[in-house]
């Protein structure tokens, strides 16, 4: 008959599990990427101002997130709680990308140059920085795994 030490072993592993958040398709990757750190051409000029939309997600709720996080695993080591560490991380990403989602939303510094709200408006886009087609934004979702191996597309 297991005791509580190998019941404290099992949910151990139980929460064993990955995720990550952000824009998990090639092609909006990139775009985000580049919204992220901005750009540079050829001649060494910056062509598009970084507007770090992750990261600043991030640093607004990574106390939040971390709370959330250790309440859930605190719950499932005390045994009220048959949680994994995939539903735990599913969870608070799913949190995340709404929070992202928000960032993109809320027109992040610094505004578009004229000639980029010109160009939008030919094309019958807002002037919102991050969103010309809303693709990006909607592309924007949590992945998450049973455990903390790599993944597939780690390039390795």
């Amino acid at each position: 008959m297991p005791d509580d030490f190998d019941r404290l072993l099992a949910d151990m592993k139980r929460l064993d599990a990955r995720a990550r958040v952000g824009a998990l398709d090639e092609a909006n990757a990139q775009k985000l990427n580049w919204m992220e750190f901005g750009t540079i051409d050829e001649d060494g000029q910056q062509r598009i101002q970084p507007r770090p939309t992750l990261t600043a997600a991030f640093d607004r709720t990574k106390a939040t997130m971390r709370r959330v996080i250790d309440r859930k695993i605190g719950a499932v080591i005390d045994g009220k709680s048959e949680a994994g560490g995939r539903r735990i991380l599913s969870e608070v990403g799913e949190d995340f990308s709404e929070v992202v989602r928000e960032e993109i939303d809320n027109n992040t510094p610094p505004p578009l140059a004229d000639s980029t709200v010109a160009q939008k408006r030919r094309k019958g886009q807002g002037d919102r920085t991050l969103v010309a087609t809303g693709e990006m934004r909607e592309s924007i979702r949590v992945e998450s795994k049973s455990d903390s191996g790599r993944w597939v597309d780690d390039g390795e």
